[in-house]
């Protein structure tokens, strides 16, 4: 794998113990007053944590909605809501204008010839506004196929509210479009299912991404997955990128240490990357 052969540094998390030391003992202590809050409020801070973590381990500046992270490049070709007839466009385009494009080349060797994926992001890889993933998430409301939009949705829920339309969506950071290396990925699905279903839509899958400078890949359930890293830390794996391709279309999209995963046959699930 292109990825795989060219991860050349393996980065390694500190011991949480040394991480988080000098916290204070009320740190974790869970003050609310039902079972629902409390686990909200602990998996809350563990997601800050492994977003401190990743920060550390980058060596980068990472701030949600500082001056650097609204200076980042913006993607111009992506629609926007009411700026644009977003049903003119075929789910193709939409991917190619405001994820990534994959595609595959042909090298020669001494051994003959070998078919390698390649994944290129979406202008470089310019950030996405709150208004581009409305459109987004409008066009998969006219077309229920289309479940790049699906992700869109969950992000304008999460990221966007109160936001202008041109503005970025929440925990957008700068560099992580840099990252290379071996990074740990988890996803699963949020729905518990039984019987048959019950193997396919599985609530956690683990194992290595390798990560290099703006794409991604890593395997999982039987498939290759690739996608890219974005100039604000998203990520976007789309229909396109899971080989082979499941018979329900499977992506993901939003920051990189805390994405949506969806697929047609599962629903909604997470994804989300962390140092090794």
């Amino acid at each position: 794998m292109f990825l795989k052969q060219n991860a050349i540094k393996a980065f390694r998390e500190k011991p949480e113990s040394q991480l988080f030391a000098e916290r204070s003992d009320t740190y974790d202590r869970c003050t609310h007053s039902t079972l629902t809050e409390c686990l909200r409020f602990k998996a809350e801070r563990f997601r800050s944590r492994a977003v401190a973590v990743l920060a550390m381990t980058l060596g980068v500046f990472f701030g949600a909605g500082t001056a650097e992270a609204q200076q980042l490049r913006m993607n111009i070709g992506c629609p926007t809501l009411g700026s644009a007839d977003i049903g003119k466009y075929t789910i193709d385009e939409l991917n190619k204008l405001c994820h990534n494009n994959s595609g595959s080349t042909t090298t020669s060797s001494s051994g003959g010839s070998a078919q390698t994926s390649e994944v290129a992001s979406a202008e470089g890889g310019a950030a996405l506004s709150c208004g581009q993933h409305k459109a987004l998430a409008f066009k998969a409301r006219l077309n229920p196929g289309f479940v790049e939009g699906e992700t869109s949705q969950m992000v304008v829920d999460k990221y966007c509210q109160g936001k202008p339309d041109d503005a970025l969506p929440d925990e957008s950071y700068a560099g992580g479009d840099l990252a290379t290396g071996i990074f740990r990925f988890e996803r699963g699905y949020h729905n518990s299912y039984t019987g048959a279903k019950a193997r396919i839509c599985k609530s956690y899958y683990a194992g290595d991404a390798y990560l290099d400078n703006g794409r991604v890949e890593f395997t999982s359930g039987g498939h290759t997955w690739r996608g890219t890293i974005s100039q604000n830390s998203y990520i976007s794996v789309t229909r396109d990128g899971v080989t082979p391709r499941p018979k329900n279309h499977t992506v993901i999209s939003g920051p990189m240490f805390n994405a949506e995963l969806y697929n047609g046959y599962c629903g909604k699930g997470f994804f989300r990357l962390s140092a090794q």
